[in-house]
């Protein structure tokens, strides 16, 4: 009798134990990171989707309707630029949240989210750019939608933008070829006193070996707060610092006043980058988790719990 009686405490006793270290353990979450994989998936399932092409302008309407579904209003930021394979027509994907009796464009905000949604232009092979930058603009929407649901009075303080163009039509980034859209929206707020606080811009943030590299100039107060930030999700060891900067969406916007941070992943010497080996394979919604919560983590300290 006492032997039947301890085969079933003790298999209580395991299940609990059980429970006990999978509610204890930080790694594996994919709460927010799971919705993120399936929309960087819906993403891919366009192809490639340099500037002006067919498939960009499906994922634009595509990520439109999923944040206009969260509440959002959206708009695109048009222009037009002389590149490498001649002139070229862009457009930044903007998104505010309306508030009863302003202006969605015109009234103060306090920070940017931000990501660029374009794939790098290839002429001789198929390029999809899973984490650069597929998986980033699939984070910061579903920032996006958790805000809406969660804590609207953030969402009313930031404007979520993708930025067109951000990759270079030649091989390498330049001055003057590369981060169009950025260059564009940056200097929109150039000689306008009610600039956004900060910036946080995300780019490559999905690779199933998460190593965030932020760059060496980083804003030091922004860099303090997302080492913070990571620490208290957990993540210390997956965030680090660059040996120098980075030319990302980032510079324009630090360029006319606005504080931001790149929040990267790693990509030098990786034998994906810039090739058709950046495709959903290397993604995981365990690393998307990490970058989602993270980032949400920064919004707390800056527009409160």
């Amino acid at each position: 009798m006492k032997t039947k009686l301890l085969l079933p405490i003790l298999f209580v006793a395991a299940i609990a134990l059980g429970l006990w270290m999978r509610k204890g353990k930080s790694t594996g979450s994919t709460a927010l990171g799971q919705p993120a994989l399936e929309l960087t998936n819906e993403i891919l399932a366009y192809g490639p989707r340099p500037p002006a092409s067919e498939a960009l302008a499906k994922v634009k309407d595509h990520l439109a309707a999923e944040l206009k579904a969260a509440g959002w209003e959206t708009t695109l930021q048009e222009f037009e630029r002389d590149t490498p394979i001649g002139k070229v027509k862009f457009s930044n994907l903007r998104a505010r949240l309306p508030v009863e009796g302003q202006d969605t464009w015109k009234r103060d905000i306090e920070g940017l989210i931000c990501a660029h949604i374009d794939s790098k232009y290839f002429k001789n092979k198929k390029f999809l750019g899973a984490d650069d930058a597929a998986s980033a603009c699939a984070a910061v929407v579903e920032i996006g939608k958790y805000l809406t649901e969660n804590k609207p009075e953030q969402a009313n303080q930031i404007e979520i933008v993708l930025f067109d163009g951000e990759e270079a039509f030649a091989e390498n980034m330049t001055i003057m070829d590369g981060l169009y859209g950025s260059r564009y929206y940056a200097n929109q707020w150039r000689t306008l006193d009610n600039k956004p606080k900060f910036g946080i811009l995300l780019d490559m943030v999905g690779h199933k070996d998460l190593s965030i590299r932020i760059p060496s100039d980083s804003p030091k107060h922004l860099a303090e707060l997302m080492f913070e930030a990571a620490k208290k999700e957990g993540k210390s060891s997956r965030f680090g610092t660059a040996p120098g900067s980075i030319m990302d969406d980032h510079l324009p916007l630090n360029l006319v006043g606005i504080p931001t941070i790149d929040i990267i992943g790693d990509f030098a010497n990786k034998p994906w980058w810039h090739t058709p080996g950046d495709n959903a394979a290397i993604i995981s919604a365990e690393s998307l988790d990490i970058s989602i919560r993270v980032t949400l983590r920064m919004l707390d300290e800056f527009l409160g719990n």
